[in-house]
């Protein structure tokens, strides 16, 4: 069984990504990863070998590296892992497809239902409030908190 990354390993390959990320796009472009490639040591890439190795990792076909994509290219896992998590990853990429992005609270309102759960205004505004000031959610945060919603969902339902 893969090992499951933690937060913090999952914000250092963030960091890494939006590096190599140079546009800000939310993708790595065959130009962008060509960059990256020749600054490393040894002998710099040829334009066919980077599009090969693009190619080989470019699970959704777009041309590009995501960053999930980047992760399983890293770690050699898929990410995110199958199993619990996935329903949640599929949820949150109707709205949000690459996982590194984030929604807003109506849009969360929405994903909680699909997911069969009811949210309060108050816990929309502290999670909100809780991330970057912009006024949005990202994945982490809203993976967070439906594990530790289900925990508590599975501690109340163990005493009833």
């Amino acid at each position: 069984m893969a090992r499951t990354l933690s937060q913090e390993e999952i914000q250092v390959f963030k960091e890494l990504f939006d590096s190599y990320d140079t546009d800000k796009g939310g993708n790595i472009s065959v130009e962008e990863f060509a960059k990256v490639m020749s600054q490393s040591p040894g002998q710099a890439p040829t334009e066919a070998e980077v599009q090969q190795i693009i190619r080989e990792v470019d699970l959704d076909g777009d041309g590009t590296i995501n960053f999930n994509e980047f992760i399983t290219m890293m770690t050699g896992q898929p990410y995110p892992p199958e199993g619990e998590d996935a329903q949640y990853a599929n949820a949150w990429k109707k709205f949000e497809p690459s996982l590194s992005g984030s929604i807003t609270p109506s849009q969360f309102r929405q994903l909680m239902a699909e997911l069969g759960e009811q949210v309060s205004d108050t816990e929309v505004e502290n999670l909100i409030n809780n991330v970057d000031g912009e006024g949005k959610l990202g994945y982490t945060t809203f993976l967070n908190y439906v594990k530790s919603k289900n925990v508590e969902n599975d501690i109340v339902s163990g005493y009833e």
